[in-house]
């Protein structure tokens, strides 16, 4: 019983992040780059903007999305050292 609930775990797990993962990759491409980069500085997540600049044919703002990841970075929580 223990190994089934390990394992519906470990598939719900990969569920959310292929939901995460959908999310970020369904970019309209005329986009406010800046809160598509900012959106993805919250989460934490790498820069995208290589895959965005290739799913719109290099039509991004790189600028903007950069400055608004930078933005989203510095919106995450800090964990203090004790």
């Amino acid at each position: 019983m223990s190994r089934c609930i390990q394992a519906m775990s470990k598939i719900l797990a990969l569920a959310a992040c292929c939901a995460i993962m959908a999310g970020c990759a369904g970019v309209d491409c005329s986009s406010d780059w800046y809160s598509t980069g900012q959106s993805d500085g919250r989460i934490g997540a790498d820069s995208q903007v290589e895959r965005y600049a290739a799913h719109c044919s290099g039509q991004i703002d790189r600028q903007r999305y950069e400055e608004g990841r930078q933005s989203g970075l510095a919106m995450r929580p800090r964990i203090s050292a004790f």
